[in-house]
């Protein structure tokens, strides 16, 4: 098929690249990342743990959850408890949930949303 449109290997490969969604590198750049080991790029950070933004709170656990407290710790300096990177959302968690979102002037409810994941993903305050 590279033939009969006259691209050669090189180009095509060229050319994918091109049309890739800006979005779609944040995914390859965190399925690359070393889990645990946060990376910026012009996307936001990753933690290696998970790419998505989905709602998450207290009581969930799983990949999303170390996402968020490798990114509260490492990236933005908070401590979550003295588990530190556990997956478990508990107490500690929320807690430095809460008061990221102060400091970004959001609503402090402890549930990472769409505008927290955002945050968590953006630079840090200057604390």
């Amino acid at each position: 098929m590279l033939k009969r449109a006259g691209l050669s290997v090189a180009a095509a490969a060229v050319l994918a690249g091109a049309v890739v969604p800006v979005g779609l590198a944040s995914e390859a750049f965190a399925a690359g990342a070393k889990a645990g080991v946060c990376k910026s790029s012009v996307d936001g950070t990753y933690c290696g743990y998970y790419s998505g933004s989905a709602y998450t709170d207290r009581g969930d656990a799983g990949a999303k959850v170390k996402e968020i407290q490798a990114l509260l710790i490492h990236h933005h300096g908070y401590s979550v408890g003295p588990k530190g990177v556990d997956g478990y959302f508990g107490a500690g968690t929320e807690s430095a949930v809460k008061r990221l979102q102060r400091g970004y002037g959001l609503k402090a409810d402890g549930i990472v949303s769409a505008k927290t994941w955002d945050r968590l993903r953006g630079e840090p305050l200057d604390r």
